[in-house]
């Protein structure tokens, strides 16, 4: 019976030494404590004709005041914090000089690095109180952009107009040595068959130059697509010469095939057209015709017939 209650003195003993020792941290970390942290820095958007000359600072050493337990939790599980910074919030210091001076306050990241510890507890420092970034700029040059291009229409269909490209060139920043070869960059491959609607799509081009940059690497393409139908007209001919000797032509009136987009057919009119004959086969007896005023946007595929006669009238 001795040997009992000797054991139940000791497990009584512990439990008591394991309560007061709880209750003690429970204590301690209900206060306040002062810690020392690394944020890791990542950098962004940089400027794409200058490049980096020096290693900026990439940690900050960041002092908080907090409780006992957020400071626990942060240890145990939250210790590799990093944090991003756009390069466009950089000031720029205006110093003459070829090497350009930036700066990033430490203090306008508080923000971020309090997002980052997603805790309440208070930044009482941050080590360096700031970040410099040293640039130079790089060579400039404008080059075209020559969109590669694989395209079909439906037979019903067709370019309305010209197709346009915007923006058509780029510049690009680099090495001088890199950019004195480039004349141009080709887009990849733009790849449409059976085409029946409207084209409105970006086109990608990869840089010729693994230290070449710009400012953007796509160009949108525009193509407006209209259905077309066929129409005809019958028009008179005139000759194109001296306006003092008169001419009969044989025949007089020549029929013009054409095709035009479906919203404009009831536009065309006679009026639109002037049908020539060209007086530089007079000596052969036979006179080319040739439209010398068309409307816009129409597509002529035949003029028949394609000569006529004549004789001057004395």
């Amino acid at each position: 019976m001795k040997n009992i209650f000797a054991d139940q003195r000791s497990i009584t003993f512990l439990i008591s030494l394991l309560i007061a020792s709880g209750l003690w941290l429970l204590i301690k970390l209900s206060g306040d404590f002062q810690t020392n942290q690394q944020v890791r820095l990542e950098f962004t958007n940089f400027p794409v004709d200058k490049v980096l000359i020096n290693k900026p600072d990439s940690l900050l050493q960041v002092k908080t005041d907090n409780n006992g337990f957020d400071a626990l939790r942060q240890y145990l599980f939250n210790r590799n914090k990093t944090i991003t910074i756009d390069l466009s919030r950089a000031k720029h210091l205006d110093i003459n000089s070829k090497v350009q001076k930036y700066y990033i306050l430490s203090s306008s990241l508080y923000n971020e690095i309090e997002e980052e510890f997603k805790t309440a507890e208070q930044i009482l420092n941050i080590e360096p109180d700031s970040i410099l970034l040293l640039f130079e700029n790089l060579a400039s040059k404008k080059v075209k952009i020559e969109p590669q291009l694989e395209l079909s229409y439906n037979p019903r269909f067709k370019p309305y107009s010209k197709m346009s490209i915007t923006p058509d060139s780029v510049l690009l920043f680099g090495p001088v040595s890199q950019l004195k070869s480039i004349q141009s960059i080709k887009t990849k491959l733009f790849t449409f068959h059976n085409i029946n609607i409207q084209v409105d799509t970006l086109l990608t081009f990869v840089l010729p130059g693994d230290k070449l940059k710009s400012k953007t690497t796509t160009t949108e393409l525009k193509i407006d697509v209209e259905e077309y139908t066929e129409g005809k007209l019958e028009l008179p001919i005139q000759m194109k010469g001296n306006n003092k000797i008169r001419y009969k032509i044989f025949p007089s009136v020549a029929q013009v095939t054409y095709q035009v987009a479906l919203k404009d057919y009831a536009k065309i009119t006679p009026s639109s057209f002037r049908l020539q004959a060209v007086p530089d086969a007079l000596e052969t007896g036979k006179l080319q015709l040739q439209l010398s005023q068309q409307p816009e946007n129409i597509i002529v595929t035949n003029i028949q017939p394609a000569t006529a006669e004549y004789i001057i009238i004395r």
